[in-house]
C-alpha cells in the first residue's frame, strides 16, 4: 500500500487554498498533539503528529508545494526489492550506515570532561614541577636590574649576587635630558636608551 500523500494526510484536496491547508492544519494538530493524546490515554498523536507537521511544511510553504505537486505529477518507477532487506526467514538485518541516520552529533559533554581532566593534569604538574634555574640578564635594563659599571660609565646589566653591599641596583630610568633622584648616580643605558640612576651602596 502506497504511503498517503500530504493532502491526504491534512484531509484536503490537491486543489486547496492556502488558508484552506493551514486550517486543516490547525485543526488535526488539536486533535493529535501529543500533549492532548496522553490525557486521553492513545498513542495515536505520537504517531501521527510528525506526519502533519512535514505534510504542514511541505503544503505551507508556496515553493515546496509547487515542486512537492511537480513530483507528484511524475510517475515514479516501482521499487525494486532491496536484497539487503530485513527478511523473516533467514533473520537477517540489514546495516544502517550512519550517513542515514542524519548529521553528525558532536559529543559535547565527552569533550567538557576531557577538557577538565586536562586542566587539572596541567595545575597538578605545575605544583610538582621545578622551576629551573632564573633566566640570565637580557641586557635590558629596568627598575631593580643590578648592573655594573663599565670603564666608560656604560651600566650592564649582571646577574644579583644577593649581597646589598655588592650589588649596584638600578633605582629609576630616567630620559637623557632629566635629572637622577637624590642618592643615586646617573650611568648611561649600554643599549641608549635613556640614563639609569643606580643606588649609590
Amino acid at each position: 500500500m502506497p504511503a498517503p500523500t500530504y493532502y491526504e494526510t491534512l484531509r484536503v484536496s490537491p486543489a486547496a487554498s492556502d488558508a484552506e491547508i493551514r486550517e486543516a492544519y490547525r485543526r488535526l494538530a488539536r486533535e493529535h498533539h501529543p500533549d492532548r493524546q496522553v490525557s486521553v490515554g492513545s498513542s495515536v498523536g505520537a504517531t501521527s503528529m510528525p506526519a502533519i507537521n512535514e505534510a504542514y511544511r511541505v503544503l505551507g510553504d508556496p515553493a515546496r508545494r509547487a515542486v512537492y505537486d511537480a513530483g507528484l505529477r511524475t510517475p515514479r518507477p516501482a521499487p525494486t526489492p532491496d536484497p539487503a532487506a530485513s527478511d523473516a526467514s533467514n533473520g537477517f538485518t540489514p546495516t544502517v550506515h550512519p550517513s542515514h541516520l542524519g548529521p553528525a552529533r558532536i559529543p559535547w559533554r565527552s569533550l567538557l570532561f576531557v577538557g577538565v581532566i586536562g586542566v587539572i593534569g596541567v595545575v597538578v604538574l605545575a605544583q610538582f614541577t621545578d622551576p629551573g634555574d632564573p633566566l640570565g640578564p637580557d641586557g635590558i635594563l629596568g627598575v631593580g636590574s643590578c648592573v655594573t659599571i663599565e670603564s666608560n660609565g656604560f651600566a650592564r646589566e649582571v646577574l644579583c649576587t644577593g649581597d646589598v653591599a655588592v650589588d649596584l641596583v638600578v633605582e629609576a630610568l630616567v630620559p637623557f635630558d632629566a635629572t637622577c633622584p637624590t642618592r643615586t648616580e646617573p650611568h648611561q643605558d649600554r643599549q641608549g636608551m635613556g640614563i639609569a640612576c643606580v643606588a649609590v651602596p
